[in-house]
């Protein structure tokens, strides 16, 4: 067995993730300076890459949550679907497999975080990192070195889709100065095509998914141009963290933003104002939302959630 594949065995075997690819750190050169692979590690050969799929469970409770009022179910999903154990999950592998890099070949690894524990917000930081005048969410794209390692495909949401669970899965990343054998970038049909679906635009709450047609990003992965939306991160902010009541799944929210389209020093007011119990351990939760990942149709969403009675909302009629 070679070296990449007793990495890729200890990761699916020994750490039970549910995919594992390899880019070479030269993939991800295009991404903006100090976010690259050798920005972090000097002499980077390699960036592995793998995923863990969100179970169907705990994203139908977030259904219960939504179409059934049942707001404690919202607990459910907050815990097990967006903030908590997905990530920290994910978070603990990273360390182990550069641990195992380290100590099994000898070469350097770093584990980089991908979720949003990678980052809290200090107190002389106004704003969550994935907001305002920065707006950079990721120390390295964990989505587009995904696309690069060939785990699937980048939609127009701007999140990694895989035809076996479309964007229900979290990434994690290291990094190792080890050169390992590649895999391709995913060469497969594009997974979504926003023209014939579309649902993601449609069902964001803030309009912070433009529809097909809309303004876009081109961005250069691998040697691979993909085009994605371009979104409007402020207007995500406020769904997804809350600072309206009408986004409250349990308990209530402060009306603390009225636009959907906050400037950067509306939503560092805003977020000044907002209860410290309000925060989770990532002092960013995105689970007020996420709307356009638990009802992306990718993945056999119909078959999964609409068919078995787990949702009511038709992906479907939506996209037509």
């Amino acid at each position: 067995m070679s070296a990449t594949e007793t990495i890729k065995n200890y990761i699916l075997s020994d750490c039970r993730m549910d995919s594992v690819g390899i880019a070479p750190a030269s993939a991800l050169a295009g991404e903006p300076e100090g976010h690259r692979p050798e920005d972090i590690l000097p002499g980077a050969k390699s960036v592995i890459v793998f995923t863990r799929r969100i179970p169907d469970g705990v994203i139908q409770a977030a259904f219960r949550s939504r179409e059934d009022g049942n707001a404690d179910a919202h607990s459910i999903y907050a815990a097990y679907g967006s903030d908590l154990t997905p990530n920290m999950n994910v978070f603990f592998m990273q360390f182990n497999i550069a641990q195992f890099i380290e100590m099994t070949f000898g070469y350097t690894a770093m584990p980089v975080p991908s979720g949003p524990m990678q980052n809290v917000t200090p107190v002389n930081v106004p704003l969550p990192v994935f907001i305002g005048p920065k707006k950079n969410a990721y120390i390295l794209h964990p989505e587009r070195a995904a696309y690069a390692a060939g785990l699937g495909d980048l939609a127009w949401n701007n999140m990694l889709v895989t035809e076996k669970n479309g964007p229900r899965q979290v990434v994690g990343l290291v990094v190792t100065s080890m050169e390992l054998d590649r895999d391709w970038p995913y060469g497969g049909p594009r997974l979504c095509d926003p023209e014939t679906c579309g649902v993601c635009g449609r069902i964001c709450p803030t309009h912070a998914i433009p529809p097909a047609g809309g303004e876009a990003d081109v961005v250069s992965v691998a040697g691979n141009t993909v085009k994605m939306a371009h979104i409007n991160s402020n207007a995500c902010a406020v769904a997804s963290l809350g600072f309206r009541g009408e986004f409250a799944v349990k308990g209530t929210l402060p009306d603390l933003i009225s636009s959907d389209d906050p400037s950067d020093g509306e939503l560092a007011e805003a977020y000044a104002k907002k209860p410290i119990s309000h925060h989770s351990l990532d002092h960013y939760p995105k689970h007020y939302c996420g709307k356009c990942m638990l009802y992306c149709p990718l993945g056999g969403w119909k078959e999964r959630f609409f068919d078995t009675g787990l949702s009511k909302f038709d992906a479907g009629g939506l996209a037509r």
